[in-house]
């Protein structure tokens, strides 16, 4: 298939736009994912914020009292979480989506280096994880015991489905 490709012009290369709703409701309509906050992908958090999105919305709904204040809940538990993770991509798109071969060249470098320096491998973890903040406590949410489920909490390598609301 590559062998039909015989110069750049048959190539479309792709542009990715930041945009983040101010508040993720709109009367009784709730919008999750990049329907709510699209970003580059420089981060790999697509996925993620959406699934984040989801659980604060359905725990929301859960626990509030009418549909308003659910809708309001989940708009206010995400709102920080989505804010820096959309800031970290915009800092980032430049360098990974730029036609600069001196962004691509100090990029390379920069994050080679960066990212064999013991704090930084920590904080990096972190920015890819999705848990540069904790996305969980402002949802009312807890992140799952992955340890309890991977070793078995009944001693045969089995765990009940963990509970997630606090």
């Amino acid at each position: 298939m590559l062998d039909q490709i015989s110069d750049w012009e048959q190539l479309t290369l792709a542009r990715y736009a930041h945009r983040t709703m101010r508040r993720p409701v709109s009367g009784r309509i709730a919008f999750v994912g990049d329907s709510a906050h699209s970003t580059s992908p420089q981060l790999g958090q697509g996925a993620n914020m959406a699934l984040l999105d989801v659980a604060a919305l359905s725990h929301a709904l859960e626990t509030a009292g009418d549909l308003d204040a659910a809708l309001a809940a989940y708009a206010a538990a995400r709102r920080n979480h989505v804010a820096l993770f959309q800031l970290l991509s915009l800092l980032f798109t430049p360098f990974y989506q730029s036609d600069s071969t001196a962004l691509a060249w100090l990029r390379d470098r920069l994050v080679a280096t960066v990212a064999r320096t013991p704090p930084m491998q920590g904080l990096l973890a972190s920015i890819v994880s999705g848990t540069l903040i904790d996305p969980f406590k402002p949802a009312g949410l807890a992140e799952c015991d992955w340890q309890a489920v991977r070793g078995g909490a009944d001693g045969r390598g089995q765990a009940a489905a963990p509970a997630i609301s606090t």
